[in-house]
């Protein structure tokens, strides 16, 4: 073989060597940026993981709440009724008396 033929295979060793370095680095810069959009990605899933369980956090919250006042007005309305039966059964029983009374004087 001649040197031209040597030098010549020698070039595309050498061709073939840096093809296989460009191949290695383009590979691995490709892996490192899907790496970084894998991470991002992750790093959305779980905003929106935490806002939708805020979101049902909040709506939990407002149910007890509207939970509670419903309690609470029917407490009020329990006791405002006793109270009205109450002032009802007086004023009837104070008229009865008053009735009575002038039953009486009347005889």
């Amino acid at each position: 073989m001649g040197r031209g033929a040597a030098d010549y295979l020698k070039q595309c060793e050498e061709d073939r060597r840096e093809m296989f370095a460009f191949g290695n680095a383009e590979g691995r810069r490709q892996r490192m940026e899907q790496a970084g959009r894998d991470t991002q990605e992750a790093y959305e899933r779980h905003e929106r993981f935490e806002h939708n369980w805020a979101g049902e956090k909040d709506a939990e919250e407002y149910q007890k709440k509207c939970e509670q006042t419903r309690r609470d007005s029917f407490a009020y309305r329990n006791t405002v009724g006793r109270v009205q039966r109450l002032e009802l059964t007086e004023r009837e029983s104070k008229e009865k008396h008053l009735k009575h009374e002038m039953y009486e004087t009347k005889w």
